[in-house]
């Protein structure tokens, strides 16, 4: 009987031992593991809020007016402005004039009055063929116009117009070259 006492004990001692080296090796291999990284990256100075695949519609009494999307959109809440890039603008218009797509490297949209600059390499292609490209384009939301100080070219089958300064009203898709105005017209669209 003494003897079973003895491996009783023995059994309750290697127990405790066991149950201490599994305790032991579990705080070990936790200690071990690097906490995992976040993904999230650190805003630059001046951003609240950033945004992939950033899309806004304008609408007005259920008429779509214009659509904005950008590949990254960062927020200002203090200039309440977002700075976009790879910026893509849907201008709609009205009676049937068809759509106006624009595309610009970068751009700005000012939340307060909803005009939007178009900064970069600025195309814009009606799906009617006519088109036109500046290094700067603002859409005055106000006026429902696109307006630039700099040199524009437009395009349509056949002809070609430059000059500097621009203001185009896109629900009519009417358009005014303020000066310096060249034009080339070509017969058959050549």
């Amino acid at each position: 009987m003494h003897n079973f006492n003895n491996f009783k004990r023995f059994l309750g001692v290697l127990a405790v031992v066991a149950s201490l080296m599994v305790i032991a090796t579990i705080v070990f291999r936790m200690q071990q593991e690097v906490a995992p990284k976040l993904s999230v990256r650190k805003l630059p100075l001046q951003v609240d809020v950033s945004l992939h695949n950033f899309h806004y519609t304008e609408t007005k009494q259920g008429v779509k007016y214009w659509e904005l999307a950008a590949a990254r959109a960062d927020y200002n809440k203090q200039a309440d402005i977002s700075y976009l890039s790879g910026v893509r603008m849907v201008v709609h218009g009205a009676g049937g004039v068809g759509e106006l797509l624009i595309t610009a490297d970068r751009g700005e949209y000012h939340n307060g009055t909803r005009d939007v600059a178009l900064i970069g390499n600025v195309r814009g292609k009606s799906n009617k063929g006519y088109g036109f490209s500046a290094p700067r384009v603002n859409y005055v939301a106000a006026r429902g116009m696109l307006q630039t100080a700099e040199r524009v070219r437009l395009t349509d089958i056949g002809s070609e117009l430059e000059g500097t300064g621009m203001e185009y009203y896109t629900q009519t898709r009417k358009f005014r070259l303020l000066k310096d105005i060249s034009a080339v017209y070509r017969q058959g669209g050549k």
